[in-house]
């Protein structure tokens, strides 16, 4: 029996690309089937509203009309969540970097509307191919199946697979950019490089690692001597590429930001900052060790130990320092940035995932050799003991349950289309995108507006025939209470609303109180967005007649 199952053993590992095609095509699968599909929230909505601006071939969207209004910050009080107004405050802009809303563009442009949510979802079964592709470029295939083991079923990955956002993009990108550069050809270092000109586009901050591949790549040129033979050179093939995304990525901030070195974040000198260092080592430490096992940073530590027990090929140990000073540049950029408050903002360190998966599974690998029958049953046993706990922790953490959540954004604009006309405004924070997005209705940013204007701003639109109506999560209705009700009749939101969706955890009320003694009605739920398309981007269509 014992050589029977060694034998089925044996024989599967010899079909390691299969099996890690498998998981990337499982991973693809999994992140469709619970992929939220929604233009929800801030990053979700301006990735995908950016999408149809590259479309339309305009990244600008005119609000001109905001100038008109009486009180302060008019420009920013009309700009949705992902979006900031251009130095004249004639239109606004996306923030959010051009990589991904690119390929999203071009997806629908082939595939239509739903192909547009595939992007994310291929993305992460090529994160997962791409992390077998390291492996079995550094000479170790079966350490490459088992790491692409540990990203398929990392928590931090499932639950960014299931959002149209970059981290997977970002995360995918840079792993095929890392396995094409240890191949030692001219052809890998180009694709390297345009695979790489890929990830700057989609996430600029991380040019570091293209300067890190370009000094790998250009030491091995000449540690082989290839640099004498410029027909063998690849230093150049790889540069080339990752030279033209930065130089895209800075027309388009210039194009938008007015500066080639400012991005849409605006200044980021408070966002990075070494006082932040100390708190986001703990948070990240801390959720590592929950969600991914202390596997995980076993893996990280190991890329920083250089022992032949461990890293037994000789193209593992050429490439140990690149996959190290991936992870590190990685991690300490990140450790550098603003904290967060929540485990998933592990997504900002997917880049390293697969660096440190090979880590991890290089370590596994170092007691699987030990001659004894335990040790290789440990090795084997916690390799899919982590797995098994990635997944757990996914569907804890509500993972699989995000596109039933997400599909709220949907369900409120539908019920904002029933009560609203196209010339109304809406006010709100959190939807402020997906209203715009899903219903062609105006939103307009009530945070923006000092306390005192509230009730005046709500006027001046009603008496312009542009009815005002509040839509609000219950905990936005508790935050208007107590910041604007001190200076605003109307921020006490003490009357009936026109409706509830969730049982309450949004509300849509009209801005003329209606003291009923029924129960409002409640707008029914639905399991999961479907793709839909947007509508036009509104705007105060009849302000030119009602100045």
């Amino acid at each position: 029996m014992k050589d029977t199952t060694q034998l089925i053993a044996h024989r599967l590992l010899r079909h390691h690309a299969v099996l890690a095609l498998a998981l990337a095509l499982i991973m693809t699968g999994v992140s469709w089937r619970w992929n939220t599909r929604a233009a929800s929230g801030s990053d979700a909505y301006g990735y995908v509203s950016e999408a149809e601006l590259w479309l339309r071939g305009d990244l600008q969207i005119d609000q001109r009309f905001a100038r008109q209004v009486p009180w302060p910050d008019g420009d920013y009080s009309f700009t949705p969540l992902g979006y900031r107004p251009t130095a004249d405050g004639n239109h606004i802009v996306p923030t959010y970097p051009p990589g991904l809303p690119l390929i999203m563009a071009a997806a629908k442009a082939v595939g239509g509307q739903c192909a547009l949510y595939w992007v994310v979802p291929i993305m992460a079964g090529v994160l997962v191919f791409g992390t077998y592709a390291i492996g079995r470029q550094m000479g170790r295939p079966i350490v490459g199946v088992a790491a692409a083991w540990l990203v398929a079923t990392s928590p931090a990955v499932l639950f960014m697979s299931m959002w149209p956002m970059s981290d997977v993009p970002a995360a995918a990108t840079w792993a095929v950019a890392v396995a094409f550069l240890i191949s030692e050809t001219g052809w890998t270092a180009a694709a390297a490089g345009v695979t790489a000109c890929l990830a700057v586009l989609v996430r600029p901050n991380l040019v570091p690692l293209a300067a890190i591949l370009v000094a790998w790549i250009g030491w091995r040129d000449v540690t082989t001597a290839r640099s004498r033979d410029w027909r063998r050179v690849c230093t150049p093939w790889f540069a080339l590429g990752a030279l033209i995304g930065m130089i895209a990525v800075m027309i388009i901030f210039a194009k938008l930001y007015g500066s080639p070195f400012r991005s849409g974040y605006g200044d980021l000198s408070d966002s990075f900052a070494m006082r932040w260092v100390p708190r986001n080592f703990r948070n990240y430490r801390d959720w590592l060790m929950s969600t991914e096992t202390p596997l995980a940073a076993l893996g990280l530590i190991s890329l920083g130990l250089p022992f032949a027990r461990v890293w037994t090929t000789r193209q593992a140990r050429h490439a140990l320092w690149l996959v190290a000073s991936c992870a590190a540049i990685v991690w300490a950029s990140y450790l550098a940035y603003q904290t967060w408050d929540a485990w998933w903002y592990l997504r900002f360190l997917l880049p390293s995932w697969p660096m440190m998966a090979i880590g991890s599974a290089s370590v596994l690998a170092a007691c699987y050799r030990v001659s004894t029958r335990w040790t290789r049953a440990i090795a084997v046993v916690t390799l899919v003991l982590v797995g098994a706990h990635g997944v757990r922790t996914a569907i804890q953490r509500n993972v699989f349950d995000l596109a039933r959540q997400e599909a709220v954004y949907v369900e409120a604009a539908r019920a904002v289309e029933a009560f609203a006309g196209p010339d109304d405004v809406i006010f709100s924070q959190q939807f402020s995108g997906s209203i715009r997005y899903y219903s062609g209705r105006l939103t307009f940013r009530y945070n923006y507006l000092d306390p005192e204007w509230l009730d005046r701003a709500v006027q001046w639109f009603n008496e312009r025939g542009h009815h005002a109506y509040f839509l609000l999560t219950a905990e936005e209705v508790w935050a208007v209470r107590r910041e604007y009700a001190s200076k605003s009749r109307l921020a006490r939101l003490d009357w009936t609303p026109l409706m509830l969706l969730r049982g309450g955890e949004v509300r849509l009320f009209d801005t003329v109180p209606r003291y009923l003694t029924t129960d409002p009605p409640s707008f029914p739920p639905t399991l999961q967005a479907r793709c839909q398309r947007p509508k036009p981007n509104p705007t105060l269509r009849t302000m030119a007649d009602t100045r």
